[in-house]
């Protein structure tokens, strides 16, 4: 069985290169291009991990974050990775609340490593 990850990204290019990489590492992969298609998507393809742009138009990645915890369980345990291009040390201490970050560009190797933090790498020993 394939693990899915949701990747919500308003930008289709961060979309189409995020998505080709976790292809050739082995997940499945359903992209949302804003916050409200990428609740939607939660609710009917259950995906095992959610990366999500903070600056999205409509609902932002928070907001995402804030609707799946009303939502209740399993919802409210989706683990998240942020992505972002937002400079700021208080990001360590939203991370606590919210998930895990990484800022854009983001390298190959740091997502693969945020993403076995959360969840397994199909393939990974």
């Amino acid at each position: 069985m394939e693990t899915t990850i949701l990747l919500a990204d308003d930008s289709s290019t961060v979309r189409t290169m995020l998505s080709r990489i976790l292809k050739e590492n082995g997940f499945h992969v359903v992209e949302a291009h804003d916050g409200r298609q990428a609740i939607e998507l939660v609710k009917t393809c259950h995906p095992s991990l959610a990366i999500l742009d903070i600056v999205m138009p409509d609902l932002d990645g928070y907001a995402v974050v804030e609707h799946l915890k009303e939502m209740g369980a399993p919802y409210d345990k989706l683990p998240i990775l942020f992505l972002t291009c937002v400079e700021s040390n208080a990001l360590e201490l939203l991370g606590d609340k919210y998930g895990a970050y990484l800022r854009k560009p983001v390298n190959v190797d740091e997502l693969l490593k945020a993403i076995g933090e959360q969840i397994p790498i199909p393939g990974a020993r």
